[in-house]
């Protein structure tokens, strides 16, 4: 494998992609990062030619994973890695995204959705999927669907930046310390 993939593990260290492999059973040398995610998917594909690399958080793609399991289909990720450029970016275009982004940070996804019940359907089994990990997590749809748009943005920053975790002594915003549901 190429690609320029790094994992942020659960203690805030970044390991290779092969590390991750053995860690997390999959198929060494691959292009695997998730048991249902692979770095040729166009999303990833697109944010390692976009950016050089591409970073995976270790508890966001273990959500994703169990999520993918849960809905028993593929799920389209429109939104990944962004570096603080993107997300200007998308500010100057006139779309609705926050000031500072856990995108930025490698800690989010957007799931695309095709309407707004099965949003608010997506939500639910994200919650519960999180909650049977034991991953904190803040996850958004409904300013989205009061926009006209259909997707879910699901974070894990509470994992991260919550009082006595990783990177709490790092800049931002205090809403990331908090499981929310938007």
């Amino acid at each position: 494998m190429n690609a320029p993939i790094k994992i942020v593990t659960v203690k805030g260290e970044t390991i290779s992609l092969e590390q991750w492999q053995v860690l997390y059973n999959l198929p060494v040398g691959s292009d695997q990062f998730g048991k249902y995610f692979r770095a040729t998917e166009s999303r990833f594909a697109k944010d390692i030619q976009e950016f050089g690399e591409l970073i995976v958080n270790e508890l966001l793609i273990r959500v994703l994973d169990a999520f993918r399991e849960t809905v028993r289909r593929p799920v389209t990720i429109n939104s990944f890695n962004r570096d603080e450029e993107k997300q200007k970016q998308l500010k100057e275009a006139g779309y609705k995204t926050a000031q500072y982004s856990p995108h930025v940070v490698k800690m989010a996804a957007d799931i695309d959705t095709t309407s707004p019940e099965q949003s608010r359907s997506y939500v639910l089994m994200l919650h519960r999927c999180a909650s049977e990990l034991n991953i904190k997590v803040r996850i958004g749809c409904e300013q989205y669907i009061a926009a006209g748009q259909t997707f879910i943005h699901v974070d894990v920053c509470p994992e991260f930046y919550a009082t006595g975790k990783p990177f709490h002594n790092q800049f931002h915003p205090k809403a990331w310390e908090q499981v929310i549901t938007w």
